[in-house]
């Protein structure tokens, strides 16, 4: 009954996240993801646990007590622009839900190849990488005191994130120098993580008070216990080149895979049936224990308050109102043992000469999870003819870890900040490099909070998001929307969307 009751409450959430249909932003609470997606200094709420447990001990409101329930934010990115809304709310829920069949949806004309490569292969790029992610907070308690503050929460993310080649799309090479280059690489992650969590936060006296104003040091930790679902991480390094004068193309291929759960009970079925229409598989099954591991997020934010702001003298009394924020942290430290039905495939290297390259793919790739086995096997060049050595060893994966720094001035009822973040381990659930996001909340009414921010990365694609809330002394709510940018401004194609639930405070 429990499971039942888990699978349909993420079921009712996501689809209601999916109605206006996340990335891979630290945090996908509303006010986070209003704000551009940083919040390394703005997030005061027991979800500072996983951006900046530092911030738990800045009070914004006179509460001892903060409860919140079923808080949740999705993104999706896809290879095609969708104006219709029930097929872009089908490609949503398709990058999460496991890939059973082929079907005439995902075949591909040529007008499609076109909208692809102008919309995801501008210039020279070879390689364009797409993410999707659900995240969902079901409980979270925050109870704040004079010297410390704690929080306890607990979430499941889903991650999904794939990187294709130009040359499934385009019969064209790329050239780079005196060389041509035809890419038909291919990757794909995918992993659910549910995390309890548990941190505080407490004034640092020691360094407290460094300038002529009010100032606090604080530190926070916030360490965590993580239970991992299913894994795959499909790795497929396959590129053609040409170097000038010779007379045919030389191919370097490599194919490399780890699973566990779920994901490895279809690999079986593959090695049986290469030809196979039909793989079996859940939701709820690629959500089940297949790893376990811990987890730490820590942070430190130094406080200015200036103009009459005495919050850090009268903590009980007096709430933040003008402030200068700097935040630092460093999150998802740790490491996840990978025990349910390990499986590791490893190809050996190939190099080749070829006369000619292979045909363009006649169907596209979503992110399923499953969904490589298809999309490769389709291919002319499909990686599971190679030779691989096989392994069933278990094996460690390394959490997302990743490096933040931001700023926020706060002045009444107007907030400004920046962040900055910095992957320190490629993983699925981060960004190969840094990562700027700007956010800007104004308070037109007092109870009436409006949020709009910005993701700056070349390398990744651009959005622009804004939100709304509704506050009061007791309760509060927050929704937010994304909205896929272009070279002349925002777009139609909504990408994501965040609601939290009701947020309960207690005197």
């Amino acid at each position: 009954m429990l499971k039942s009751l888990r699978t349909a409450t993420l079921g009712v959430v996501l689809s209601l996240c999916m109605s206006v249909s996340a990335f891979a932003q630290i945090s996908l609470s509303a006010e986070n993801m209003a704000l551009g997606g940083g919040g390394t200094a703005y997030l005061t709420g027991y979800e500072a646990l996983f951006v900046n447990p530092a911030n738990l001990h800045i009070q914004e409101k006179n509460y001892s007590l903060q409860i919140s329930l079923l808080q949740g934010g999705v993104y999706n990115e896809y290879l095609l622009p969708e104006t219709d809304f029930s097929v872009r709310s089908q490609h949503f829920r398709s990058a999460f839900l496991p890939y059973k069949s082929l079907n005439s949806d995902y075949e591909l004309i040529e007008a499609d190849r076109s909208s692809i490569l102008r919309r995801n292969y501008p210039g020279s790029r070879r390689v364009a990488p797409f993410q999707s992610m659900a995240d969902l907070h079901w409980f979270g308690v925050k109870w704040q005191g004079d010297r410390k503050s704690y929080a306890l929460s607990l979430r499941s993310r889903v991650f999904s994130k794939y990187e294709l080649g130009k040359g499934y799309f385009s019969s064209t090479a790329v050239k780079d120098g005196d060389n041509l280059y035809f890419d038909r690489s291919f990757r794909h992650q995918y992993q659910t993580m549910h995390e309890l969590s548990f941190g505080y936060a407490e004034t640092f006296d020691f360094l407290s008070g460094l300038s002529p104003q009010l100032s606090e040091f604080i530190v926070g930790i916030a360490p965590k216990i993580v239970v991992a679902g299913s894994r795959i991480d499909a790795r497929y390094d396959n590129v053609y080149e040409y170097h000038d004068g010779d007379e045919n193309w030389i191919r370097s291929a490599q194919y490399q895979q780890g699973s566990t759960g779920s994901f490895t009970d279809n690999q079986s079925l593959f090695n049986q049936n290469d030809t196979f229409s039909f793989l079996d598989g859940s939701f709820s099954e690629l959500s089940k224990p297949a790893g376990v591991g811990f987890g730490l997020d820590v942070g430190i934010t130094y406080m200015i308050t200036f103009g009459g702001d005495l919050s850090l003298l009268q903590r009980e009394k007096a709430t933040t109102r003008k402030s200068l924020r700097l935040s630092f942290s460093i999150t998802d430290l740790g490491a996840i043992y990978q025990f349910d039905k390990p499986y590791k495939m490893d190809s050996q290297e190939i190099e080749e000469e070829l006369t000619e390259l292979p045909g363009v793919s006649d169907i596209r790739f979503s992110g399923a999870p499953n969904e490589h086995w298809f999309f490769l096997n389709d291919q002319d060049d499909t990686p599971f003819e190679l030779n691989s050595d096989r392994s069933e060893d278990t094996f460690y994966s390394m959490m997302p870890t990743s490096i933040q720094a931001g700023a926020l001035f706060q002045i009444n009822r107007i907030k400004l900040m920046s962040d900055v973040r910095l992957p320190v381990i490629n993983h699925e659930f981060a960004s190969k490099a840094p990562v700027v996001y700007l956010g800007t909340e104004l308070k037109l009414l007092p109870f009436l909070p409006l949020r709009f921010g910005t993701r700056i990365a070349p390398h990744l694609p651009g959005y622009y998001t804004l939100g709304i809330g509704f506050e009061s002394k007791y309760f509060e709510l927050n929704m937010a929307l994304k909205v896929k940018s272009s070279q002349i401004g925002p777009t139609n194609e909504i990408v994501g969307a965040s609601m939290a639930g009701i947020k309960i405070y207690i005197p």
